[in-house]
């Protein structure tokens, strides 16, 4: 019975671990899986986590600042110090000195200070920039996000591409291994040549080496996708979208530039952020010409004595003092004036990469527009004409079993289809690119 139970538990944990390789992803789910486990968007996501401790580092500078220090001396030797010897005795000689040691031999003492920042320009800005900084990452989160949505939708649709390809291709394997069974069956009651038969093998090898060769691509894209979405290598994955289901888009009107705004554009806000980033650096450097203002605090008590008795009941005398420290520059030679002029140029740099990227933005959503309109034509063709040559095959297929045409004719026209079944693919992976391409041009996911 024990026996039984290990095994029954065996059979079942197994199947468990098994069912748990296999893992089923539509596009969409695919794609969320991704934000979840993608590599560069889990270092966006600690990049952001950064700047949020950034900003908690910079605003600490203003908070009060505490500071506890105890110390402990014991002088080997009290320092010495020479008294003209005419203080005590005024008919010693001018130039007579005594010397004496003050002091004792243990001096401890256990202090607070404390700090506080009333006035710092630099710092303000510095705050700023932080929370500016803090944004930026967000932002950068935001881009990395239709990245990874993108770099999927790509690796998704070349699977499914590939797998389409096979099942064009097996549908021919399976239709030319019919006529040739039929044809070998023929040729073996002496009613047709031998060439035919032999032609319809070659015509099949070559299809099968096709055939072979969509498997191997099939692997290559589904690996692909399970890199870029962060699923395990070695584990299976199942693609529950269609190409029919994932086409739906080309129905719809796509003269989509017509409402794009740069100013949504994720690219265009990263810009917007870096050059505020510029504009705060201008002013902190600015601002290090201006004064700045602490307060202090300060508490010691102090332990003097020729034994060690600071914690056994020794005498303990207190001083407590505060202050305000004012710094101001007043000569900082040409450091600063430097780096305020090339903090200035930086911001007018960053102006004009703002403006370019704006531009390149308009430019680029009408060229990706243009290239998806080019490849939803090409790909309407290509359908209708896969669909023409797949009716001319199936007519010399019904030829060839009549007598009327040569397998030679009927390898022509198995070799027409072949080909067109090839730019057809094509073009169907040039649509999704381009549909993925002015996703990306328009700054939607």
């Amino acid at each position: 019975m024990k026996k039984l139970l290990l095994a029954t538990y065996f059979v079942a944990t197994s199947g468990l671990f098994l069912a748990q390789e296999t893992q089923s992803f539509s596009l969409e789910q695919a794609q969320a899986y991704a934000l979840e486990h993608n590599y560069e968007k889990s270092n966006a996501d600690n990049d952001l986590l950064i700047a949020k401790k950034k900003v908690w580092e910079t605003t600490g500078i203003g908070l009060p600042q505490v500071k506890a220090e105890a110390k402990l001396q014991n002088f080997i030797d009290i320092p010495t110090s020479l008294v003209p010897a005419n203080t005590f005795n005024p008919a010693a000689p001018a130039d007579e000195y005594l010397a004496l040691k003050f002091g004792t031999d243990y001096n401890n003492s256990v202090g607070v200070t404390a700090t506080q920042l009333l006035f710092d320009g630099s710092y303000l800005v510095g705050l700023r920039a932080s929370k500016v900084y803090k944004e930026f990452a967000e932002k950068n989160v935001a881009k990395t996000e239709i990245e990874v949505k993108e770099q999927v939708a790509q690796a998704y649709y070349l699977a499914l591409v590939a797998e389409e390809n096979k099942r064009i291709l097996e549908e021919s394997a399976k239709t030319t291994q019919d006529l040739l069974n039929q044809s070998t069956k023929i040729f073996e009651e002496g009613l047709m040549e031998e060439q035919n038969v032999d032609q319809l093998k070659l015509t099949l090898n070559d299809i099968n080496s096709s055939l072979a060769n969509a498997s191997r691509q099939i692997s290559i894209a589904k690996n692909l996708l399970k890199f870029q979405i962060g699923y395990d290598i070695s584990s299976e994955i199942v693609l529950t979208d269609n190409i029919e289901t994932l086409l739906a888009f080309k129905d719809k009107e796509n003269a989509l530039t017509n409402e794009f705004d740069f100013n949504n554009h994720i690219d265009y806000q990263i810009m917007k952020s870096n050059e505020q980033l510029m504009k705060l650096n201008w002013s902190k450097e600015k601002f290090s010409f201006t004064p700045s203002l602490v307060a202090f605090f300060n508490h010691t008590q102090q332990n003097m004595s020729n034994e060690f008795d600071m914690f056994s009941g020794g005498s303990w005398y207190p001083q407590t003092l505060w202050g305000l420290t004012l710094s101001v520059p007043i000569i900082l030679g040409s450091t600063r004036f430097a780096k305020t002029s090339q903090a200035k140029i930086s911001y007018q740099m960053a102006q004009n990469n703002t403006r370019k990227v704006e531009q390149g933005l308009l430019l680029q959503a009408q060229q990706k527009q243009a290239d998806y309109t080019s490849a939803l034509d090409i790909y309407n063709n290509q359908k209708e004409g896969l669909e023409i040559a797949g009716k001319i095959n199936n007519q010399s297929i019904k030829k060839y079993n009549e007598g009327i045409i040569s397998s030679m004719e009927l390898a022509q026209t198995q070799t027409q289809y072949l080909q067109t079944e090839g730019k057809y693919i094509k073009a169907l992976l040039d649509l999704f690119n381009a549909k993925s391409e002015l996703n990306k041009a328009l700054g939607t996911n």
